[in-house]
């Protein structure tokens, strides 16, 4: 397998939907203290389906591309899927990650949940700012 597949070079490459949304219904916040990774996602939300979604993330290639393939896979999810989002799903929506990669499928999913639980509470994470794309 090569180290990562086309979906995630051209997403480490050219991320979309990077930034901050202001004024956003939802965000949420996660990291991995082990490697570091970190993704921010801020979201509008419309009759529980996600309109417009945004990522700031600082990290290796592979949790960017993550971050930035979610911004398009959620866009016109409904809440309760994003809730439920596997990370199975992540890793094929990035084509396949390598052993040392898969951490970041499931931080990208764990972002995803938290993202819909804080949406639901009426939660927003905050974090400083952080090296994005």
């Amino acid at each position: 397998m090569p180290r990562f597949s086309a979906t995630a070079i051209d997403h480490f490459t050219n991320p979309r939907n990077c930034g901050r949304l202001s004024s956003a219904d939802a965000s949420a916040f996660v990291g991995n203290p082990v490697c570091g990774d970190r993704i921010l996602l801020t979201a509008r939300v419309q009759d529980d389906v996600v309109s417009e979604v945004r990522f700031e993330a600082y990290g290796c290639s592979a949790a960017l591309a993550i971050a930035s393939i979610l911004t398009e896979r959620l866009r016109d999810m409904r809440i309760d899927d994003v809730a439920g989002l596997e990370v199975a799903q992540l890793r094929q929506w990035s084509g396949g990650l390598r052993p040392e990669q898969q951490h970041v499928a499931t931080l990208g999913a764990d972002a995803a949940h938290r993202l819909a639980d804080n949406y639901r509470k009426g939660i927003h994470d905050d974090a400083d700012t952080i090296a994005t794309c």
